[in-house]
């Protein structure tokens, strides 16, 4: 039994799924590292505008306080323009302590304290919530800074420190979350899709080979009957209408190597019969004339060397083996010859219709053996009175011959069938004229080798026909 995994369709679905859960993996991974980068450009732009904003606000804060810093009226009215995370600090730098702070980011905080720390500045505080309380510790370092002059004449530095939210970049870190969770879903998604349209296209296209394969095996153990499924027009479903074309072809030359043999057999066992009869009553002493039945075991010996000569002659012809000495054939003399071979040069029954000086390209004694057995045919058939016409003309680059006798009728089946080997339209008047039914099996075979074609049609009688290579053609019809 075949191994799954060593299926060819196993073998395809882990190829290509893997290759597209790559390639799904991979577009998630750059999609999110581009969507990082791209962030972290934002998150910039936006602290460089944040920078400037605070900037600005630093300037107005310090036009606010400066000589009049710092009553909480004055530190009020300068945290106004401020947003609610934001927090004034005016720090004195020669005694390196602060001198007030203010604005709308001190409301949730208690134990506010700011300590200068050279050019930093350490902001201790309590974050109050309802009933709990978060410790924040912070350092600023750098920003805006402007210097005032306070109330009291001294030298101040004013800055705006903008204090971070309750989660630090909690709105980026939500961001960057929702991306790597939809980039997840997405890749997750695109894998299943990717993994059913892998196993759709590998049923598509293994599922066939794998029929091909299994009726080949069929095949191959005798069931010539075994077709596949074709779906479509490409190459897969050319190669099972090829398969099934083949299997059918194979099944046909079965069938007809069967019945060759019950043919040849039936053929062969009547003449035999004959034979052994015949042999036997001499040996036996019962023949009242020995001689006569000597002559009738001689007859069936040549009925049975004529069986053997034309069944070589038809396989050699089916086997496309047939040596064929091309040249060119003057019609009119192969059918003279012909006539005068089965005795009908004489017989007021045949008239002949052939245009002169019309050259065929052929064998000359394979195409006086055909029309021997068609004028033969003829002759069986033809009683006396009757007409047997031969006609012989150029028509369409080809010469047409055609034999017509008025003493046969055949049915359109009986036509349809009489070049089929053993045929016989009439099977007991062939037996007593010792035919076996292979006569026009042979000229069909034996014109198909020169690359012509045979028909036959019925009408006031019968006519068979056959096609040659046109060689030219010298003066006009007689």
């Amino acid at each position: 039994m075949r191994s799954f995994a060593s299926s060819i369709r196993t073998r395809l679905l882990i190829a290509v799924g893997v290759l597209a859960l790559a390639a799904a993996v991979a577009v998630a991974i750059s999609a999110r590292q581009s969507t990082r980068q791209e962030f972290r450009k934002f998150l910039d732009l936006e602290q460089i505008s944040a920078t400037s904003s605070v900037a600005a606000l630093t300037a107005s804060v310090a036009a606010t306080l400066d000589r009049r810093c710092c009553t909480d009226a004055v530190l009020r009215e300068a945290g106004e323009r401020l947003g609610p995370r934001d927090v004034i600090a005016v720090v004195d730098p020669s005694r390196g302590a602060t001198i007030a702070s203010g604005g709308p980011g001190l409301r949730d905080l208690r134990d506010f304290d700011i300590r200068p720390q050279g050019d930093t500045l350490a902001v201790d505080a309590t974050r109050m919530s309802g009933a709990s309380a978060e410790g924040v510790s912070l350092r600023f370092r750098g920003g805006p800074v402007r210097i005032i002059q306070t109330s009291d004449g001294r030298r101040a530095e004013v800055r705006v420190l903008v204090l971070p939210a309750r989660e630090p970049d909690s709105p980026a870190a939500a961001f960057v979350r929702s991306v790597d969770h939809r980039l997840l879903v997405m890749t997750a998604v695109i894998g299943v899709m990717a993994l059913a349209a892998t196993w759709v296209l590998t049923r598509r296209i293994a599922g066939p080979i794998v029929e091909l394969s299994d009726a080949t095996r069929d095949l191959a153990a005798g069931h010539l009957s075994r077709r596949v499924n074709a779906y479509g027009d490409d190459e897969i479903a050319r190669l099972a209408h090829s398969f099934n074309a083949m299997a059918a072809q194979l099944e046909h030359q079965q069938t007809l190597r069967r019945n060759l043999v019950s043919d040849v057999a039936h053929e062969l066992r009547t003449p035999l019969t004959a034979l052994r009869c015949r042999l036997e009553s001499i040996l036996d002493g019962v023949s009242a004339d020995p001689k006569q039945a000597v002559e009738g075991a001689a007859e069936e010996v040549r009925h049975l060397s004529r069986l053997v000569d034309d069944l070589q002659e038809l396989a050699l012809a089916e086997a496309g083996e047939l040596a064929l000495a091309r040249t060119s054939i003057d019609v009119a003399d192969v059918i003279a010859s012909a006539a005068r071979a089965t005795g009908l040069d004489a017989d007021p029954r045949l008239q002949l219709d052939i245009a002169s000086g019309l050259l065929a390209r052929g064998d000359p004694v394979r195409v006086r053996q055909v029309l021997v057995n068609l004028m033969t045919n003829a002759q069986r058939y033809t009683p006396a009175g009757g007409r047997i016409t031969v006609d012989a003309q150029n028509s369409d680059g080809e010469v047409r011959i055609e034999v017509h006798n008025t003493g046969s009728d055949l049915t359109a089946e009986q036509i349809a069938r009489v070049f089929d080997r053993f045929y016989r339209a009439d099977p007991a008047r062939q037996r007593t004229t010792g035919g076996a039914g292979l006569g026009l099996a042979i000229v069909k075979h034996l014109v198909e080798a020169h690359g012509g074609r045979v028909w036959a049609r019925a009408g006031t009688g019968v006519t068979f026909g056959f096609s040659l290579p046109f060689e030219s053609s010298l003066g006009k019809r007689a």
